[in-house]
């Protein structure tokens, strides 16, 4: 019996549900992702499932070196990252010069800042970092201009259709971009949106996916839903609260059904947010049906001091969550509450399409009761205890799904995941 083999089969007896699916993206070089047939989420060209889990690098191309880049990619993969939001001029040039941070070379995207005279220099660089996340199987989604750009007349109605067509010559054929816009999210914007995707429309070939992440906050991309170009939701919260969980599930069951992405919650440590607020929100986020961009505050504070910071509490937390998920059929989750009896204020819950399982964000110290009788492919269920702080899974007992079970968050933890899978061997204990 080969080794691997062996592996297997341990794993399935100690931790049945444990599992990474051989038809779920791994994410290889020159890797693309696309929309999935049901528009709930993203499939790599082989049709398998792909977990989004973002980081923001904002400045990734203007203060980083490509040898910088690949050293930060190359960490963040390992943390389970395969998404990366980055903007193509910085969160905004004006923010660098009050921080006394200066950009590579001194070089801006654009020449005195006009998208009309694109930095050729700059350009070739970026082209490094894009093969360099190529390489790595790390999808870019590149802001191309931001509300503050349209606020200081950088961009306009004029010069945007021509930078955006520009832009998107020069990355045709490379797979693994995103493309997306930072506009206010009012009417007033709809002529600078809709003239800066045409660019992109005319140009690109059908070969990149378009989204839009409005600004300020709270706000969605989904006050153009219905936009034929818009290929999935990104919304800003910038909150840790619940907010996530209803804002993500508001999208989720808009028609047409597309993706969503909670982009850009509140930043660990930024305001004081903590490690605890940061992975809420992202399991929130997740189980509401959507996917979670995670982000530290120094990442446009303090971007080149990354090695201070991108191994925070809240960056290996996410790294557990997203491996609990990409541990089963996270594809087939339906949010759904009415599996408690009587939900808590902060408790989440959501089912398998077909029946096999049932998994509980707990984030209450009161007693919750589940209706099993969700779990349909099988008698009884197996709960399991995840600790989210360090990904260790304890079995609890097995369950008749005819019934309801109660459960209590372990009194020495904040929050817990509950997951409860169908299991029919009567040689369990």
């Amino acid at each position: 019996m080969k080794y691997n083999t062996v592996v297997r089969l341990f794993l399935i007896i100690i931790f049945p549900f444990v599992i990474v699916d051989k038809n779920v993206a791994q994410n290889s070089p020159g890797f693309s992702i696309h929309i999935s047939d049901n528009g709930h989420y993203f499939v790599d060209s082989e049709a398998r499932p792909f977990f989004w889990l973002g980081d923001t690098e904002w400045e990734l191309f203007r203060y980083f070196t490509a040898a910088e880049a690949k050293a930060l990619l190359s960490e963040r993969k390992s943390q389970g990252f395969n998404v990366i939001q980055v903007m193509l001029n910085g969160v905004f040039p004006e923010w660098g010069t009050l921080k006394g941070m200066k950009a590579w070379e001194g070089l801006q995207a654009w020449k005195n800042g006009n998208p009309l005279t694109p930095d050729e220099k700059y350009f070739k660089r970026v082209d490094s970092i894009v093969s360099i996340a190529d390489q790595l199987g790390i999808i870019l989604v590149v802001g191309v201009y931001h509300a503050k750009d349209d606020d200081a007349r950088r961009i306009t109605v004029l010069n945007a259709k021509p930078w955006t067509s520009w832009l998107a010559k020069r990355y045709l054929n490379h797979k693994n971009i995103i493309y997306s816009m930072y506009p206010h999210a009012d009417l007033a914007s709809f002529p600078m949106i809709r003239t800066a995707v045409q660019g992109i429309l005319e140009n690109d070939k059908g070969n990149h996916m378009i989204t839009m992440h409005p600004d300020p906050s709270p706000t969605s991309s989904s006050f153009m839903h219905t936009e034929f170009w818009l290929s999935f939701n990104t919304l800003q919260t910038w909150s840790t609260d619940l907010m996530n969980y209803d804002m993500v599930r508001s999208d989720y069951v808009r028609i047409p059904f597309k993706p969503v992405i909670d982009g850009e919650a509140r930043y660990e440590e930024e305001d004081g947010t903590t490690a605890f607020q940061v992975r809420r929100a992202g399991y929130w986020s997740c189980l509401a049906g959507g996917f979670y961009t995670y982000g530290h505050r120094d990442n446009w504070h303090s971007p080149k001091t990354w090695k201070d910071w991108y191994a925070s509490p809240g960056a290996i937390q996410m790294k557990i969550m997203s491996d609990f998920f990409r541990s089963i059929d996270w594809w087939k989750m339906v949010p759904d509450q009415t599996i408690f009896k009587k939900c808590t204020n902060g408790n989440i819950g959501a089912r398998s399409l077909d029946g096999d399982w049932i998994v509980a964000y707990l984030t209450d110290k009161a007693p919750e009761t589940i209706n099993l009788g969700y779990i349909t492919s099988s008698s009884q269920a197996t709960g399991w205890w995840i600790n989210p702080l360090n990904g260790e899974r304890t079995r609890i007992d097995l369950y008749p799904t005819a019934s309801s079970a109660t459960f209590t968050l372990p009194s020495d933890w904040q929050d817990a995941v509950l997951f409860l899978k169908g299991d029919n061997d009567s040689k369990r204990p």
